[in-house]
């Protein structure tokens, strides 16, 4: 059964380390090969070729959109692939029009949705009018919690929408990098709290700042990355004089190497799917506090005192449960790591690509 996944290439976020894992974990299924169909060069494009996995490029600034829809079918048109495995809305977009009905099976993974509260209503028609085209393409549809899977099925029908949880990534030991309490100058014992993602409004950096100005712990808050809202969150910091408490690291090769380092890692998001910044610090043995939004139930319902669900956007609630988990932080390593053991195989990446493994084959039965 040979395997196409189309994905931006030049994107590092949830959707491009999940399409990673998979390939990883097809590798386990001598039945399936995978390539991958990429819009534009990147780390997802390295990291698949040093897995050996066939990658094909189409730059997006030499075409318009319609015009990457057509490369997109010529290009699959040339390799006739049993299944082309789409993921984001735009590479979805481009394959609901690339593909003929029928030809080829057509999986389309939803790994995140805002509720339309959240969005413009010209995005909201964007992603709908997307997942739409789709569906009129045949497309079976994979959301990554049960909270997505319950929203798209009702616009997309159940029997066309499967939940399929993220897969948990192997985490380095971390022992190469940096220590993050000696690079912000703060005293070995200091307690730390982390944010790691994209600096964008959906994510919360700008709420994770409110935080750190309201706990009452003498803790020191790192966030680990980059985006859109840098600028304006350093600006806020040095405004409320904040900066003997904040520190950016930026975007780093390795984040998931410094959740050894944490004390409690702080997910703000306004919305998520299925994070995978939760399960990294699940298998870290981190503690969480998160607001309970989208499918990070799914992770944390099974975490026990380890973690705190804090209704959302209850920002007092939230700095509250961080100083709960920094009173007493080896009890708190202690219940995370009790998390981690269910965390480890309930999202383990045998089983998920065994699941995959068998929708690629219900897809792949509807070509003519």
């Amino acid at each position: 059964m040979k395997v196409v996944h189309v994905a931006s290439g030049d994107s590092w976020g949830g959707a491009e380390r999940v399409v990673a894992l998979l390939t990883e974990g097809m590798a386990m299924h001598p039945d399936v090969s995978v390539q991958a169909l990429l819009f534009n060069e990147g780390r997802l494009a390295d990291v698949l070729r040093e897995r050996f996995v066939p990658v094909h490029i189409i730059p997006e600034s030499e075409h318009s959109f319609a015009g990457l829809a057509l490369a997109t079918r010529r290009w699959l048109n040339a390799r006739n692939p049993d299944v082309v495995h789409a993921h984001r809305y735009k590479e979805i977009l481009a394959t609901a029009l690339a593909v003929a009905p029928r030809k080829c099976g057509f999986v389309a993974t939803v790994h995140g949705l805002e509720p339309s509260t959240q969005l413009a209503p010209g995005r909201v028609l964007l992603i709908w009018g997307t997942l739409i085209a789709a569906r009129l393409a045949g497309a079976r549809f994979v959301a990554v919690s049960d909270e997505l899977a319950r929203r798209l099925a009702c616009i997309l029908g159940r029997r066309r929408v499967t939940r399929i949880r993220n897969p948990i990534p192997a985490i380095s030991d971390g022992t190469n990098l940096p220590d993050i309490r000696h690079q912000c100058g703060w005293e070995s014992s200091r307690p730390l709290v982390g944010f790691v993602g994209r600096l964008e409004s959906v994510k919360g950096p700008d709420i994770f700042i409110e935080v750190a100005a309201r706990c009452q712990a003498n803790a020191g808050f790192v966030l680990v990355g980059g985006g859109s809202l840098e600028r304006e969150l350093s600006g806020r910091v040095v405004g409320q004089a904040l900066t003997d408490r904040v520190a950016f690291l930026g975007e780093v090769p390795d984040a998931a190497g410094y959740f050894r380092q944490l004390d409690v890692l702080a997910l703000p998001s306004r919305h998520e799917g299925v994070p995978l910044v939760l399960l990294e610090a699940a298998a870290s043995g981190v503690p969480v506090v998160a607001f309970d939004v989208g499918g990070v139930r799914d992770v944390l319902g099974i975490g026990g005192p380890a973690v705190r669900l804090i209704p959302s956007m209850d920002r007092e609630g939230f700095s509250q449960a961080v100083d709960e988990l920094l009173r007493d932080r080896q009890r708190s390593r202690r219940d995370a790591a009790r998390w981690a053991e269910s965390v480890r195989s309930d999202f383990s990446l045998t089983a998920i690509s065994s699941t995959y493994r068998e929708i690629y084959r219900l897809a792949a039965r509807g070509r003519t």
